[in-house]
């Protein structure tokens, strides 16, 4: 199956275990790569009634426990005492051996308004702060607003009818009050953060684009749903109800397999390299086979230019943080670096995440920052083995059970895994082997094999061979 030649689609492969999702351009190119995995559930924007466990004078600060295992991180602890309870919402997961950092203001979000119980103003977005555009908006839901409380007005808003605004403002105070009426357990969940699907879905997709999903109960559940909170988009949303898998159906399928990569191949031979460490992640471009050939200068700034194009779109794809310095390939001309410089901002504009282009240094060096957005790529699928780097038992546990649904003919099937993959199978994903037991309809055995390196699947047929 192709993709349209000019609309984005958004592919939801929902698998035991895991979720993955892929933003696919008109050009059968990968866009954007999320996963989410039961080995680390969604945190962001989830509100708690948490404890305070210690208050860190000198900075300000405290530790609180929200009952997720980890004490959370709260920047400013003014007015609170070791022991009292506080309501708090997270505002950055857990990254890099950080904490999660949680804040006291509670803002909660829907596809046209951001709710700030505790606030007392309304906020515009930037494309609505004067004009023709915010009065008529303005004008229409000023009624719907009360004293005492805050807003922030989305730039979707200005697209939707009267009675979806109407109806979200009145659903968003709804869940506060409903919030704020649990038990007063200390800590608690008082409301659960949203899923991967539920936050793309509200925040990023465009009126014009097409989901797919390849889950019939998945599919239900969001049509109904979006017709309710987005109906610009309900009508957009498909179940992929083909044999073949959602993501080699859109050939994607290999794109995906190289994101973890070390390496990426550019056209005419060059080369991108990632390197990883704590404090930065290090590009180098590389001519590789493509040699410099022609007018040298411009041979070089043409490698140049397509690198930067390619970095821009693995950063987005890897989800790549903090620092990044880009070692491109030497240039002479000043007109050139300034060139480079001003394509490195060009390409990563657009960027849903806040990134900053701060220049070429005297060494010639590109330095790039970008605010952390959840774990990077490399972080969530491989892990470092014998000086290697290898894919991480959580991604091996989901392949497995992929590969066990879509094994067609069989009447029963044995996985047979490795130690430490048949022991995070019986824990930690216990429920979604079992839910691949169950679509199976039941003839699946677990086998720990010390000779095997990762998983192999074995079947039987009707006749019991």
């Amino acid at each position: 199956m192709g993709v349209s030649a000019v609309t984005e689609n958004i592919l939801v492969e929902i698998s035991p275990g895991e979720t993955r999702m892929a933003f696919v351009d008109g050009r059968d190119k990968l866009r954007e790569f999320m996963i989410e995995s039961i080995s680390q559930p969604p945190l962001l924007e989830g509100v708690y009634r948490g404890r305070v466990i210690k208050i860190e004078k000198g900075m300000g600060a405290a530790f609180i426990d929200i009952g997720i295992g980890e004490n959370a991180f709260l920047s400013r602890a003014t007015s609170l005492h070791e022991g009292g309870a506080i309501i708090v919402q997270i505002a950055r997961e857990a990254a890099s051996g950080k904490a999660p950092t949680i804040r006291r203001e509670i803002s909660i979000s829907g596809s046209y308004f951001v709710y700030r119980p505790d606030g007392d103003d309304v906020r515009w977005p930037r494309s609505l702060k004067s004009g023709r555009r915010r009065d008529v908006l303005e004008a229409r839901i000023t009624s719907w607003l009360e004293d005492g409380e805050g807003w922030t007005i989305r730039t979707q808003a200005q697209y939707a009818d009267d009675a979806v605004l109407s109806a979200e403002i009145t659903a968003l105070r709804a869940r506060w009050r409903d919030a704020t009426d649990k038990t007063s357990d200390v800590p608690s969940c008082l409301l659960p953060p949203p899923s991967l699907v539920e936050r793309t879905l509200r925040d990023r997709v465009a009126s014009e684009s097409i989901i797919s999903v390849d889950d019939r109960g998945v599919y239900l559940d969001l049509t109904t749903r979006m017709k309710r909170q987005r109906p610009d988009i309900a009508a957009n949303i498909q179940f992929h109800d083909e044999a073949e898998p959602i993501f080699e159906s859109y050939g994607i399928a290999d794109q995906i397999d190289e994101l973890t990569d070390r390496t990426v191949d550019l056209p005419r031979g060059a080369r991108l390299t990632f390197d990883f460490t704590e404090a930065l992640t290090v590009v180098d471009v590389d001519l590789g086979s493509a040699g410099a050939k022609g007018r040298v200068d411009d041979a070089i700034l043409a490698t140049n230019m397509s690198a930067a194009m390619e970095i821009a779109r693995q950063i987005r794809l890897r989800n790549l943080a903090g620092l990044i310095v880009v070692d491109f390939i030497t240039m002479r001309r000043r007109e050139h670096k300034r060139k480079l410089v001003d394509a490195m901002k060009r390409e990563l504009k657009d960027s849903s995440v806040p990134v900053d282009v701060l220049g070429m240094t005297a060494a010639g060096l590109i330095e790039i920052t970008r605010r952390r957005d959840g774990p990077a790529l490399h972080e969530l699928l491989t892990q470092r083995k014998a000086g290697s780097i290898q894919p991480s038992r959580e991604v091996l546990a989901c392949d497995a059970l992929r590969q066990l649904l879509r094994t067609k003919g069989a009447s029963g099937f044995r996985l047979i895994a490795a130690p430490r993959l048949a022991s995070l199978l019986r824990g930690e994903f216990e429920l979604a082997f079992k839910e691949t037991t169950r679509r199976l309809g039941g003839a699946l055995s677990l086998i720990e094999d010390n000779d095997e390196a990762s998983f192999r699947i074995e079947t039987e047929d009707r006749t019991g061979t």
